[in-house]
């Protein structure tokens, strides 16, 4: 199985998996008598965590769960992999990495109403690969003729072979900015129709990267696209070209624009210059398209010969006029490797350099390549062949540094090509900083819980809270840096927005309207060093929220739950200024994504019927085909209209954990659409009640809720 897999990445995390209810009653209970439920995880996968909802039951009331037995395939073995929760009875799953596979069942003792009970089997969870054995395509190939690019519907099934824990999604691996295919969450290969540039005739290998909620696999070598058409267009590095008289002669090789299948180059015509007889002493290599002639071929001076080819492969045949020009002179000077050289040339950081040859280079139809580069410059740099400049492709990344670029000339008196070294030094930009942060007043760690404020509302409900914020870490070394602020979520402030500036110094002053108080806000913050090429600017989001008296009876810390989309996980515990027992809380209402570093198909906006909306889609991928918006159900712990844990929560995409001390739990691989991963901020309202009485939650007008924020982050 391994063979097959290029990239497996395994997370820890949730299984996402079906459930159906498992009753079991101890053999010598009486009707009446206890009877316990469970959830049964049909698949988990190596390094996959799994936490069971707590146990329904009918009858007494049970406590003191323990884990009185555990069998593989019906055999008794012991591990520690399993727990279980003495109080709440909600089964634990861990260290899954050397899991043996199989199913096991779980027999669970618990005390109630005065007897001890035992449940034998009760609860079952099958341990497979974490992603298929293989895959199969129904074609090994999706052909799609050119001209039929804007109307084809040609498609190939993906389907995978053998067991494996549930399957997330698929993708194909693709070059960025050549998405030319798509995948649906069903498997279907098609071409991708969100894609806006031109798509040119050739086979494009599509490895195929499953994910499931334990890791990733990718599949290669099972299926080419393939764009069909006749040759479409040629081109040569230069449609003309100079020999030496009785000098042999060979052209660089063309480009085609058409299919590569069976391509066969032939001259349909060879018409020379007036004054001028025909030859047939120009030949065309018929699987290259390499233009040649012999040495001793006699050809006149000064004679020019314009060839029409005719190009075909297994599509159709296309005719070229005038497709190349071949001119005779008397003579080629050679390369004299002397001539040949480049003055250093200095660039900064981020910057771009072009470096032409010196003058005084002496050889004829010389064509230029770059040698072995080095590896802090691969796929930086280009060399133009005719004239031997040499650029950078997009601004240097490699460290401050000296590095040496090898350049190459030849022509036809070449026996080997000449190589001279470009000395490149890469200076380290001046503007360039790294730190830059407002840390927070929570009492943390800056590094990990950066640029997180809360402060007491001033005043009342209908006066403003003002707030300064100064830059607390940075390294700007004394230099002159330019701030821009901006909003990302603006509903603590609203109308006091336009208020709140930033000062030269970095220095936040910022208005709260009171009546918003427990909001919280997000603030995007850009510092610049420089101008103009080397400028360099960094930024960073700031997470503010003002508090009142509502908002002290549960306070997460730090503000904000800071989560890696792939491998999930839970929060801190918030403390909590109530009886714990009677404390109830749960997502609700007033949800917003905001888009910070991820796909710009993951749309930013507030959870409504907008079906466009990231969050929308979200609540798509658990609802399915009808979403419902104003639904909490994807992220509550709770029954919607009862106090009852949730049947199924491991179909949820998150949940604060009413029954781990309040939580907020994200499970891994589960926020990713269009196989990206949210690199964003979701924000909700929690209501909260500390009564136990689940009525009380979210009653009609109430007021006990907190907002929360959860920030995606696939590099934390």
């Amino acid at each position: 199985m391994k063979s097959l897999f290029r990239n497996v990445c395994f997370a820890a995390l949730t299984a996402l998996c079906a459930v159906v209810l498992a009753a079991c009653e101890d053999d010598d209970t009486k009707s009446g008598d206890l009877q316990l439920f469970y959830p049964t995880v049909v698949d988990i996968g190596p390094s996959m965590n799994f936490v069971s909802g707590t146990p329904t039951y009918y009858g007494p009331a049970p406590s003191n769960f323990s884990i009185a037995g555990i069998t593989l395939d019906d055999k008794s073995v012991a591990t520690e992999c399993f727990s279980i929760g003495a109080d709440t009875g909600m089964v634990s799953i861990s260290n899954t990495d050397d899991l043996e596979p199989g199913t096991y069942k779980l027999t669970i003792a618990c005390q109630a109403g005065g007897g001890v009970y035992r449940f034998t089997d009760i609860f079952v969870v099958r341990m497979v690969p974490a992603a298929p054995e293989a895959i199969e395509v129904s074609e090994p190939a999706l052909v799609i003729p050119y001209a039929e690019l804007e109307t084809t519907k040609a498609s190939v099934t993906v389907t995978p072979v053998g067991e494996s824990v549930s399957i997330l999604g698929y993708a194909l691996v693709q070059t960025e900015g050549e998405e030319y295919f798509a995948i649906s969450g069903k498997g279907v290969v098609t071409l991708n129709a969100n894609f806006s540039g031109e798509i040119m005739p050739g086979d494009y290998p599509l490895p195929i990267r499953i994910t499931t909620y334990a890791g990733a696999a990718v599949y290669e070598n099972l299926l080419t696209a393939r764009i069909t058409s006749e040759p479409l267009e040629i081109r040569y590095p230069s449609v003309s070209g100079r020999m030496e008289y009785n000098m042999a002669f060979q052209s660089p090789a063309p480009t085609l624009k058409g299919s590569p299948d069976e391509v066969v180059w032939a001259i349909k015509k060879v018409t020379p210059a007036e004054g001028f007889e025909t030859t047939d002493k120009i030949r065309i290599d018929p699987a290259t398209g390499v233009i040649s002639v012999d040495a001793d071929s006699e050809l006149p001076i000064d004679a020019s010969y314009t060839l029409d080819l005719t190009v075909s492969n297994s599509f159709g045949s296309t005719d070229f006029e005038g497709a190349y020009t071949l001119t005779v002179i008397e003579y080629i000077a050679p390369i004299e490797p002397e001539t040949f050289s480049y003055a250093p040339v200095e660039v900064v950081e981020g910057t771009n350099f072009k470096a032409p040859k010196t003058d005084g280079f002496v050889g004829d139809e010389a064509s230029f390549s770059l040698g072995d580069v080095p590896a802090a410059l691969a796929g930086q740099l280009t060399v133009d062949e005719a004239t031997g400049e040499v650029s950078s492709l997009r601004g240097i990344t490699a460290a401050p540094g000296v590095y040496q670029v090898p350049v190459r000339a030849s022509n036809m008196k070449s026996e080997t090509p000449v190589e001279v070294m470009l000395t490149l030094t890469v200076i380290q930009n001046p503007n360039m900083f790294t730190t830059f942060s407002y840390g927070n007043n929570l009492g943390l760690d800056w590094k990990t819980n950066a640029d997180q404020h809360v402060f007491d509302m001033q005043g009342d409900a209908k006066g403003d809270t003002t707030v300064d914020i100064p830059v607390a870490q940075e390294d700007f070394a004394g230099r002159e840096v330019t701030f821009k602020m901006t909003y990302v979520h603006n509903n603590p402030f609203r109308t006091a927005a336009a208020k709140s500036y930033v000062t030269d110094d970095g220095t936040l002053h910022l208005t709260f309207r009171n009546d918003r108080a427990g909001q919280i806000g997000v603030i995007k913050v850009d510092a610049t060093i420089g101008t103009g090429e080397t400028a360099i600017t960094r930024s960073t989001y700031l997470f503010t929220k003002t508090q009142t008296a509502v908002d002290k009876v549960v306070v997460y810390k730090p503000l904000v739950f800071r989560v890696n989309p792939r491998t999930g996980g839970y929060s801190e515990a918030p403390t909590i200024d109530a009886d714990k027992s009677n404390f109830m809380i749960s997502l609700k209402r007033n949800i917003f994504y905001y888009n910070l570093n991820g796909p710009s198909s993951h749309v930013s906006g507030q959870l409504n019927a907008t079906s466009t909306t990231f969050i929308y889609r979200m609540w798509g991928s658990y609802f399915g085909s009808t979403v419902n918006a104003g639904s909490r159900e994807p992220m509550s712990y709770y029954e919607l209209t009862s106090g009852s844990v949730a049947a199924n929560l491991t179909a949820k995409i998150g949940y604060i954990d009413c029954g781990t001390d309040f939580k907020m739990y994200i499970p891994a691989n589960k926020w990713m659409l269009d196989g990206a991963y949210a690199n964003g901020v979701l924000i909700f309202q929690a209501p909260y009640t500390t009564t136990g009485t689940f009525a009380d939650l979210d009653a009609s007008g109430t007021k006990n809720f907190i907002y929360m924020a959860v920030w995606f982050d696939e590099n934390f």
